[in-house]
């Protein structure tokens, strides 16, 4: 795939209106095919690099065969560092993962102990570690279904010991928090009488969504593709008005904001976050070429340096992985002496074109508000909630196994579509609030639900147990 585009924008080069419209297809059919999966999302994403690639290095269709040995030697590099340079274990990985696990279970005990001695002070950090243990959990207990035959002696045990850990945290954890409230029931009456609003209309009204989701043949990733190239074909026409022979970095903006955007909200957050970076990022950049000038090795180090900050810092600090890629940037054309203080002005300003492309294209092709989107996660998260409430055994009635794993998606999902409405540069002040409000109420119950789980499960695998022995 990646040769297959490379190709095309290298043949495609002396044809500039041919080689618009074949970028267009590429980048619908991309974003098109992330209904499939992770594995349409890489073959979409090495695509357009590689596009991009042959504009960036206007590559000729003689130099595509240096190009792909170039390729070629980067992709066997790759693989050498990964299988044997740093190769990585199942027992490395595994190692890790108890360590973690490990790690998560004595801070949520030290909360769970902290909380209790000091009145019912830390309930939301108690919270936080219980949340922490149990994604580790997760991952922990999916690692071992999937881990290969013969690995571990027991392998039963070991998910044993981890799901009887998890539960007796959270079981002590949430009955900490329970007797936190109890010692301070009085209080909140009074807080709640001296507040005539009812919180739980006021919250719901909070999440009410202001337009309807679409529906029909308008899937997500439908609906997305169609709003990627409008704003790609914007940012085409508006960057060769900016500059006619580096309008790619317009496109290039226009395609990463929409990356893991659900909503208009994501893609402006996106926008701001990579508009931050890209300019805090000029100035760093150019003092690093300004030290390395005239000296290559010099400026290879940074380079490196900059390629590692760019993998090292976590993907939800985007404006911080942008930050990086300008300074690698700079680097390179420091590298290839075409580095100007115009050129970087230059890229601010195709970003800042690219940036508004996609809002744009977002907030008038297909548009998904975000309350909508909010409000479908919210049904969701509060659906399963009552399926795990309805699925406990009660009477002696056998009742369907209990799984959290469905639960600790929606709730993730949830948190990321609110992510807009709590943020600090939200305007609108009192509905912040109220949707804050909301998702600790429904992290609370999801607290609460998941220590039931907990509860259960451990009933269950002490009766196995002990009919195991009897036997």
């Amino acid at each position: 795939m990646t040769l297959a585009a490379l190709t095309a924008g290298g043949l495609l080069a002396p044809f500039p209106v041919a080689s618009h419209l074949a970028f267009l297809l590429l980048i619908f059919a991309a974003v098109y095919a992330r209904r499939f999966g992770r594995r349409g999302l890489d073959l979409g994403i090495f695509a357009f690099m590689a596009y991009f690639l042959s504009q960036f290095a206007r590559v000729q269709s003689h130099q595509l065969p240096q190009l792909t040995g170039a390729l070629a030697v980067a992709f066997a590099a790759a693989a050498v560092t990964r299988f044997c340079l740093v190769r990585t274990t199942s027992y490395g990985i595994l190692r890790r993962l108890r360590a973690a696990f490990n790690r998560r279970l004595r801070d949520a005990q030290q909360a769970t102990s902290d909380l209790l001695a000091d009145g019912g002070a830390g309930v939301r950090r108690l919270e936080r570690r219980l949340d922490r243990l149990h994604a580790s959990a997760l991952l922990l207990q999916e690692f071992l279904y999937e881990a290969p035959a013969g690995m571990l002696r027991d392998t039963t045990a070991e998910l044993d010991r981890v799901a009887r850990a998890d539960a007796t945290a959270q079981r002590l954890g949430v009955r900490a928090i329970r007797a936190s409230e109890d010692s301070t029931e009085s209080s909140a009456h009074r807080v709640r009488e001296a507040e005539p609003v009812d919180l739980t209309e006021r919250d719901r009204v909070a999440l009410r969504p202001a337009a309807v989701r679409p529906s029909g043949p308008w899937r997500h990733t439908t609906r997305q593709a169609f709003q990627v190239t409008a704003a790609a074909a914007l940012a085409i026409l508006g960057g060769h008005l900016v500059s006619p022979h580096l309008w790619y970095w317009a496109v290039v903006t226009a395609w990463v904001v929409f990356i893991n955007a659900e909503h208009t909200g994501d893609v402006l957050l996106q926008s701001g976050r990579r508009l931050i970076g890209t300019v805090a990022g000029v100035p760093f950049g150019y003092g690093l070429a300004v030290l390395a000038d005239g000296h290559t090795t010099l400026a290879l180090a940074f380079l490196l340096a900059c390629v590692f900050g760019m993998f090292y810092t976590p993907s939800a600090s985007y404006w911080a992985v942008t930050f990086f890629i300008t300074g690698s940037l700079s680097m390179v054309l420091a590298v290839l002496h075409t580095l100007s203080p115009e050129l970087l002005a230059l890229r601010v300003q195709e970003t800042v074109l690219g940036a508004g492309c996609g809002v744009l294209a977002a907030a008038l092709v297909v548009p998904t508000t975000v309350r909508a989107v909010a409000e479908m996660r919210l049904r969701e998260l509060l659906f399963i909630l009552d399926h795990l409430v309805r699925c406990a055994p009660q009477d002696g009635v056998p009742r369907p196994a209990l799984d959290a794993h469905d639960l600790d998606q929606a709730l993730e999902a949830f948190r990321q579509a609110c992510r807009p409405l709590v943020h600090p540069l939200n305007p609108r002040r009192a509905e912040r609030a109220r949707v804050r409000r909301v998702l600790e109420h429904v992290e609370a119950a999801s607290l609460h639900a998941r220590s039931r789980v907990g509860e259960i499960t451990h009933h269950r695998l002490c009766g196995l147990h002990n009919s195991a022995d009897s036997h």
